[in-house]
């Protein structure tokens, strides 16, 4: 959880529990107390329990210790979504002739050399663009539309939530599920004679 975010800021993320009781007493405040934060029926109240537990058997600093870890973690993650959302722009095709009207494209040259935490990263970016229900995208479904750039052997398309994402030569390409799509038939060099032949005969 971060300390700021576009929508939220939390300036006591990092303040503890006691040092809270101790500003409130030094105040002559009397601090009120959430009965949610001690009903068990909430993950985080149990999840609270158990790094108790864990303090008492590895030491006081544990907790401390997660939330130094969380906020290096946080750096790291801050960093590769900036260089994923660097190579996401530029794998944006300026033109998409070749990928059906109304599906979204990406360009999969500038991605495949990319590691892979920087790649999913932009492919999640890009399929929330594109319309994926965000609640329900999971890991799994990235790793299959990373297989079709990064692993890619001729597999066909890809379901996500909400989406179909597909191949199309060096381009990845995505549509809203229940789209109908409709080839046309590209006339074979036969029936062009035909029409030729069928045209001579009718000046005839």
């Amino acid at each position: 959880m971060p300390e700021a975010s576009p929508t939220l800021l939390r300036p006591f993320l990092g303040v503890t529990r006691e040092e809270t009781e101790s500003a409130c007493a030094a105040a002559g405040l009397a601090p009120w107390r959430d009965p949610h934060n001690d009903d068990p029926r909430f993950a985080r109240v149990r999840a609270r329990a158990v790094l108790a537990q864990l303090s008492e058997a590895l030491g006081p600093q544990l907790g401390a210790n997660l939330a130094r870890t969380a906020r290096l973690l946080r750096d790291d993650d801050d960093a590769l979504t900036a260089w994923a959302d660097h190579e996401l722009a530029a794998a944006r095709p300026a033109a998409t002739g070749h990928v059906p009207d109304g599906d979204a494209a990406l360009e999969i040259d500038g991605l495949v050399r990319l590691p892979r935490a920087v790649r999913t990263r932009a492919l999640r970016r890009w399929l929330l663009e594109a319309g994926a229900d965000g609640a329900a995208l999971g890991s799994r479904h990235l790793a299959e539309v990373d297989r079709l750039v990064a692993d890619w052997r001729g597999q066909g398309p890809v379901d996500v939530p909400a989406l179909s994402v597909r191949r199309i030569g060096p381009t990845l390409a995505a549509h809203p599920h229940g789209r109908v799509e409709w080839a046309r038939p590209k006339p074979r060099p036969a029936d062009a004679a035909d029409d030729v032949a069928g045209a001579d005969a009718d000046q005839e």
